[in-house]
């Protein structure tokens, strides 16, 4: 799913439970998450039997459904959070780079603030491993990749030259065999990848030998944000991510060089805020663009009455305030609900612009 896939993630209805796990990498840590897991389901059971507006048979459903989605989680292998969600009929998954606040939510609407700010943190792409025996495709979330085997996917190069001999008959020039072979090998590879593309947009990144690349480079029109150069045909998941590593780091770059020159010119329109509490009010009225964040900034706040306050400043009045465990994270929400962009440049990029700024659409 994108950033905005997730920022409008819809239940089926009532019950919508979220559930929302930090977890560990290794040990020691790793050997407590699935007792905590266990916790957690536990408390959702408990949550559901004394929510009497839930009929018994929906809350069962809901409650198998996001229990058998955490017994096929894989905790021996994990990143820094997961988020399980849940309504009738329905179930997701998502494994985090960024540590989540413990808790387990019953509401009208997923919790996905968390999820939403994770993933435009943490770059998806296309990894492509060209080869005859076979093409592999891997869709890529920060540093976890997971085969796709779908549209075709793994190709395997089944004519001449291929699986099968070049032809050798009287007046037949093998070598012409094989490149139209390969030709349409690659093709089918591109036409492959363009269905896959086409549901998710993301930066596509090739890696195979030289002749492979070049073939591939014909038939494939999108754009390569980076390639690696030589023979990886029984390349795993974590090879694949520490040979593209330096490329993805790259094209992160590059991407906030854009992003920061596009905040320059926005600045010069006069088409665009800065700092926190102004940042948030824009967002909320639907009008961000393009949210750029400093990586490391994160920021509790009050609101109160349509206004963000300090953290130290709590609000008072006949209405009391709501405090927002990370401002930050509310903002790039609500900007990926409305459509807009969000990126997240290195830290003191925004120094001038108190850590975050905002390109507005009007």
């Amino acid at each position: 799913m994108t950033v905005k896939d997730l920022a409008t993630l819809t239940p089926t209805g009532y019950p919508a439970v979220s559930l929302l796990m930090p977890t560990h990498r290794k040990a020691p840590g790793n050997q407590q998450d699935p007792i905590r897991l266990r916790n957690l389901l536990s408390e959702t059971r408990r949550r559901l039997d004394l929510d009497e507006t839930v009929p018994r048979d929906v809350a069962n459903q809901v409650y198998d459904e996001i229990a058998t989605a955490a017994e096929r989680v894989d905790l021996r292998h994990m990143g820094e959070g997961l988020a399980l969600f849940a309504s009738p009929g329905q179930v997701h998954v998502r494994l985090l780079e960024t540590p989540v606040q413990e808790r387990v939510v019953i509401a009208d609407t997923y919790e996905v603030r968390d999820i939403v700010a994770d993933a435009a943190r943490h770059h998806r792409y296309w990894a492509l491993v060209l080869s005859e025996q076979p093409t592999r495709l891997w869709s890529g979330d920060g540093s976890d990749l997971v085969e796709v085997h779908s549209h075709g996917f793994p190709f395997t190069h089944e004519g001449p030259g291929g699986t099968i001999g070049l032809p050798r008959d009287y007046g037949q020039e093998p070598s012409k065999h094989e490149v139209e072979r390969h030709r349409q090998f690659f093709r089918d590879v591109a036409n492959g990848l363009a269905e896959v593309d086409n549901l998710d947009t993301r930066p596509v990144f090739v890696l195979g030998v030289e002749r492979y690349l070049a073939a591939f480079a014909k038939e494939w029109t999108r754009g390569i944000a980076g390639t690696v150069t030589g023979n990886y045909d029984h390349a795993g998941a974590h090879e694949v991510y520490q040979l593209l590593a330096p490329r993805l780091a790259a094209y992160t770059a590059m991407e906030q060089v854009a992003a920061l020159e596009a905040l320059d010119a926005a600045r010069g329109a006069n088409r665009f805020a800065a700092g926190l509490p102004e940042v948030w009010s824009l967002a909320q009225q639907g009008r961000g663009a393009h949210l750029l964040v400093e990586e490391g900034y994160h920021s509790p706040a009050w609101v109160h009455e349509d206004h963000l306050h300090p953290p130290e400043q709590e609000p008072h009045g006949e209405s009391p305030g709501v405090l927002l465990d990370d401002a930050v994270d509310d903002v790039v929400e609500s900007v990926a609900r409305q459509g807009g962009e969000v990126t997240f440049v290195g830290d003191d990029s925004l120094a001038a612009d108190g850590r975050i700024a905002l390109i507005v659409r009007y």
